[in-house]
């Protein structure tokens, strides 16, 4: 299935509402960087530059591909945009955020990496960005990006759009809704809905990943 699936519009959506209504987003102005020749500006992927963390070159404006550090685009050394070369330039936009720090967040997820459910040393990641102080500590999560953007629109917020790590773990559940949804699972003898399977008590989630998309997987994905 697709991560622009109606299903994922749908979910993505009441997701985001729900996380509203219960106090973890707000919104507050940040330094973005802008393309003086294309005149936009700029998501993670059109940005490129040197990491902040280890300095590999030609790393994209949200992780790094080399060493996996998860950082601002705005920490790139040296940084381009990838559509016309340009030295980008920082303006100040309206951008979203989700509440990561907040206490139930974190309470849940210091539980949750330490609950056994994870390999010993994602566990052992997983508390070093929990743990961690002052400019290491679990900070919150820009969750919005600037039109023009592919993915799907923020409700009430035109020119809005969900970060990509937002929308694209809830497409695991998208397309198990259309499997639902679409007659496939009744099909192969499962009569439950969709809402039902997911409440069963003999449901489990089990994400097989790659290790450069650990810290959305066991962090982001898990508390919102």
């Amino acid at each position: 299935h697709s991560t622009d699936s109606p299903e994922n519009v749908e979910l993505s959506q009441d997701i985001y509402r729900r996380l509203k209504a219960a106090g973890l987003v707000y919104t507050r102005s940040v330094e973005q960087f802008y393309d003086p020749v294309k005149g936009m500006f700029l998501a993670d992927r059109y940005i490129k530059g040197e990491c902040p963390n280890c300095g590999a070159v030609d790393q994209y404006g949200d992780a790094c591909e080399n060493c996996s550090a998860v950082y601002s685009p705005t920490d790139l050394k040296n940084p381009y945009a990838t559509l016309s070369g340009a030295r980008p330039v920082l303006k100040s936009s309206e951008h979203f955020f989700f509440r990561l720090s907040d206490s139930k967040c974190v309470a849940f997820l210091k539980d949750w990496t330490q609950s056994g459910r994870l390999q010993p040393q994602v566990a052992n990641k997983a508390r070093e960005w929990l743990e961690g102080e002052g400019d290491r500590a679990l900070g919150d999560w820009d969750i919005s990006r600037d039109a023009p953007y592919f993915g799907i629109p923020i409700p009430d917020a035109p020119g809005k759009y969900f970060y990509v790590w937002l929308d694209a773990p809830i497409g695991y559940l998208a397309s198990l809704k259309n499997y639902f949804d679409t007659g496939k699972a009744r099909a192969r003898g499962e009569p439950r809905s969709f809402t039902e399977f997911l409440a069963a008590p003999d449901t489990e989630q089990i994400h097989f990943i790659g290790k450069d998309i650990v810290y959305f997987h066991t962090l982001f994905w898990p508390a919102m």
